[in-house]
C-alpha cells in the first residue's frame, strides 16, 4: 500500500507553495483539494508533470457531503492517509456583511469545518500519520482578553461539546454587539484561530494513543500579504509546515509550532516577538 498525503485548501498562496514543495519531495500519492473546480484543475495542470501520482478532488470543508464523497473515494480505493496538511482558512472579503455574518462564515470554516473534517477523515489515518493544522500568530490564547474565557478554552478536560458551547457564546455576543466588552479580543479571525488551536489539542488528546501526530503551526504573518507579487513569505511559511511533515520528531505532538520551527507556549504574549520557549 503506497503512502498517501492530502493537502486541504491548495488554492491560497500558502497552500499553493505547500503543494509546490510537497510534489518535489513526497514519495507517494498526493491528493489536493480546492473549493473551486477551475482553480483546482489549473493547479493540477501546473504540477502534474512534476508528480508521479497527483490527484485533485473538489472539497468544501463546510459542506459535509463533499467530505463524505472524498472519504468514500479513498475507501473505494482502499487507501489510508499518512499525512494531512489542512490549510483551509477564511478571511471575510465580501462587502456589506454584518459582523455577525462574518463571525458565522469565519467559524464555519476555521472552526466547525476542522471539527467535521476530523470526524470524517481521521478514521482513515495510518498509525504514525501526521496532521498539521495551519493556524497563525493570532492563534495564541492570550489574544483573548477575558481570563475566564481563556480558562474555559484551555481547560485540559475540555470536550468538543464544551468547546462548541464556548464558541456559541461568542457568536451570541457578536449578534448582540458586545463581543468587545466581554473581552473576546482582537477580531473574529483571531478568535477562530484560537478555536482552531483548541480543536487541534482536542484532536491530539483523542488520537495520540492511536499513534497519530497532530500539531498546529503558525506559518508567519501572511494574511495581509495575500495577492502580493512576492512569494517568499509563503515559501517560508510552507517550509515551517513541511518541517513538521518530514523533519520534526514523532515526540513533537499536540503543540503549537512557530514559524521558526520552535514549540511555543499557547499562553505566550502575542505582542512580543516569540523566539523560543
Amino acid at each position: 500500500m503506497s503512502n498517501v498525503a492530502v493537502v486541504v485548501g491548495a488554492a491560497s498562496n500558502l497552500g499553493y507553495q505547500v503543494l509546490k514543495q510537497l510534489v518535489k519531495v513526497y514519495k507517494g500519492k498526493i491528493y489536493f483539494t480546492t473549493e473551486d473546480e477551475t482553480t483546482g484543475y489549473n493547479i493540477y495542470e501546473t504540477f502534474a508533470k512534476h508528480a508521479a501520482d497527483l490527484e485533485y478532488f473538489r472539497m468544501d470543508i463546510t459542506y459535509t457531503k463533499s467530505i463524505i464523497n472524498f472519504r468514500h473515494h479513498m475507501q473505494d480505493l482502499d487507501e489510508r492517509i499518512d499525512l494531512i496538511i489542512n490549510n483551509t482558512d477564511y478571511l471575510p472579503v465580501e462587502k456589506n456583511l454584518t459582523y455577525a455574518e462574518k463571525v458565522r462564515r469565519t467559524l464555519s470554516v476555521n472552526f466547525y469545518g476542522y471539527i467535521n473534517f476530523g470526524k470524517l477523515i481521521y478514521p482513515l489515518l495510518n498509525e504514525n500519520a501526521k496532521v498539521i493544522n495551519v493556524s497563525g500568530p493570532a492563534g495564541l490564547l492570550t489574544t483573548i482578553e477575558n481570563e475566564a474565557i481563556r480558562n474555559r478554552i484551555s481547560d485540559p478536560t475540555l470536550t468538543e461539546d464544551d468547546l462548541v458551547a464556548v464558541l456559541q457564546d461568542y457568536e451570541e455576543a457578536a449578534r448582540k454587539g458586545v463581543e468587545k466588552t466581554e473581552g473576546w479580543g482582537l477580531n473574529v479571525h483571531a478568535v477562530s484561530k484560537v478555536a482552531l488551536n483548541a480543536v487541534t489539542f482536542l484532536q491530539h488528546r483523542e488520537w495520540s494513543d492511536k499513534g497519530v501526530v497532530i500539531n498546529c503551526v503558525n506559518p508567519g504573518n501572511i494574511s495581509s500579504r495575500e495577492g502580493k507579487k512576492s512569494s517568499k513569505v509563503f515559501e517560508n511559511g510552507a517550509n515551517a509546515i513541511l518541517y513538521l511533515a518530514f523533519e520534526a520528531p514523532l515526540s513533537l505532538k499536540g503543540n503549537f509550532v512557530w514559524s521558526n520551527y520552535n514549540v511555543i507556549s499557547w499562553n505566550s504574549d502575542p505582542y512580543v516577538e516569540v523566539t523560543t520557549v
